[in-house]
């Protein structure tokens, strides 16, 4: 297998695009007919270097009404703003703005410092960087019974406050800096330290911080948060069989 793969990379250059377009759809494809409950896949391979850029979907958007899935459609990246936020995070960094191993607690707000330190957390010894790598030893909001509560009320929009109370209600503090913990938590905490630096939402700030514009990301938004783009295909459907959700009417 690793003989098969090393030779695909090294023919690249000597395939043309048509062909290689062939070869990604035919994988593709093959992965779809082993994967089927997947509903639909969309792809992307931008290789600049390679004069790569291609899309392509596979079957449908819709289970209800068999609509065909379009490569163009935007989706749910759930965890994945998640680097978006880090990025901008070490954006900040790079400005001089933030310290990777400053303490978080001067660069929280006063309610939340005082909703986490009520807990018996020392936000001196946490710093940016436990945030990042899921070292912080905060617990996090989201679990099984998170997830129930969501199914019992789908449309509910969760305030940070909230998500934050609930931390204090279901853990106690855990040792900094020596286990990995992956947390909502942590990157909620980060989104509030960029709005506190910069005194405006963290979805707008991060635009600027990681320059949308010139990387022409035109149809990239914190959903619910800022507005549709107006050129936008309709979001393509999402399903969770574990929960029953599907995206497509805000469930997950």
């Amino acid at each position: 297998m690793k003989k098969r793969l090393l030779l695909n990379i090294v023919l690249i250059p000597f395939i043309g695009f048509a062909q290689l377009q062939t070869i990604f759809q035919s994988k593709i494809d093959s992965i779809y007919e082993k994967n089927k409950d997947a509903v639909g896949i969309i792809v992307h391979v931008e290789a600049s270097k390679q004069n790569i850029s291609w899309s392509y979907a596979k079957d449908v958007s819709d289970i209800k009404t068999n609509e065909i899935l379009n490569s163009k459609q935007p989706v749910l990246i759930a965890s994945n703003t998640k680097p978006y936020v880090a990025a901008a995070i070490l954006r900040l960094v790079e400005k001089g703005q933030v310290r990777i191993n400053q303490s978080i607690k001067n660069l929280l707000s006063k309610m939340t410092r005082q909703l986490i330190e009520k807990d018996g957390y020392d936000l001196n010894t946490i710093t940016v960087k436990h945030l990042l790598s899921h070292t912080s030893g905060i617990q996090d909001y989201v679990d099984d019974a998170y997830f129930e509560l969501v199914i019992q009320r789908p449309q509910y929009k969760w305030t940070k406050e909230e998500q934050i109370k609930r931390v204090m209600e279901i853990g106690s503090p855990q040792k900094i800096g020596e286990k990995f913990s992956y947390g909502d938590i942590n990157y909620l905490l980060l989104a509030e330290i960029i709005e506190q630096k910069k005194r405006q939402p963290f979805y707008t700030i991060i635009r600027d911080l990681l320059k949308y514009k010139e990387l022409s990301l035109t149809q990239k938004w914190f959903i619910d948060l800022e507005k549709y783009p107006s050129k936008a295909l309709p979001l393509a459907h999402q399903y969770a069989d574990k929960y029953n959700w599907d995206s497509g009417i805000r469930m997950i």
